[in-house]
């Protein structure tokens, strides 16, 4: 072989191995990709366990405690003295805050839409107790989560 045909021989080899190292660098990128939608899914999976968590100790507060339950049966049924107020507050707090952790999730992209609203069913914001609660108390929530109630409240208001 002459030396312009090792030159092209070497020159070719050195094309091929560019092209293969081209390959292996998709095929990589590809896996990592992959690699990173899955630890996206986890952690999503993982945050959406935990805002289930929180609806069972809602729940499980309603169910072990006969103050709690009171409260909760009160929200609904709009009765209540200043005295217990203050206790039905804290559970339409809780209730309220819920919603906002569902719906930082919804904004991250972490739930759907359809998910967001299952989750927020036991926000009371189709009772007289839940709404005036929320007129009181929404400065303490994000302006996003604000603006998404005030349109389901509007939106659950309007006679079908």
């Amino acid at each position: 072989m002459t030396r312009q045909q090792l030159k092209d021989l070497a020159e070719a080899i050195a094309f091929i191995a560019i092209i293969a190292s081209l390959v292996f660098v998709g095929i990589e990128s590809r896996n990592s990709s992959k690699q990173s939608m899955l630890n996206t899914q986890a952690l999503e999976i993982t945050a959406y366990q935990a805002l289930m968590s929180n609806i069972d100790d809602v729940n499980a507060l309603s169910l072990e405690s006969p103050i709690a339950a009171d409260a909760m049966a009160k929200i609904w049924s709009a009765d209540a003295s200043d005295a217990e107020q203050f206790q039905l507050d804290r559970v339409l707090f809780i209730l309220f805050r819920h919603g906002d952790l569902a719906f930082f999730m919804y904004e991250r992209g972490a739930i759907d839409e359809d998910r967001l609203r299952s989750v927020l069913a036991p926000v009371p914001i189709n009772t007289e107790v839940g709404r005036d609660f929320w007129e009181r108390n929404k400065g303490a929530f994000t302006e996003n989560y604000r603006n998404y109630l005030d349109d389901q409240i509007v939106a659950s208001s309007v006679p079908k």
